[in-house]
């Protein structure tokens, strides 16, 4: 069922998704075509993958409310990591996933 309130990407990207399952199913044959269109942004290798846990914890360090090493300690990566996602974040170059 699609939405008359729906972009035609979103609904390019709905009908894939019924047609294969899942995005992860859709052919790159497919996938090309769909990254033509113009309300489509491509994701490419340089683009960092956060979860919203992450991303609300680094945006404290961001802030200045919270340490980078109690942030780091609490999920459980290393100070590199963190630092590695607040240049992702100060560049505009990550995505959310999910947890």
């Amino acid at each position: 069922m699609t939405s008359k309130n729906w972009s035609k990407e979103l609904e390019v990207i709905h009908k894939l998704e019924v047609r294969y399952g899942s995005m992860a199913n859709v052919p790159n044959s497919k996938l090309a075509n769909l990254h033509k269109m113009p309300g489509i942004k491509t994701v490419s290798d340089d683009y960092t993958e956060i979860t919203r846990t992450q991303y609300n914890a680094i945006k404290l360090v961001m802030e200045g409310k919270q340490g980078k090493t109690r942030t780091s300690r609490e999920l459980k990566h290393s100070n590199v990591w963190l630092d590695n996602r607040i240049r992702a974040i100060d560049e505009n170059k990550y995505y959310i996933t999910e947890e």
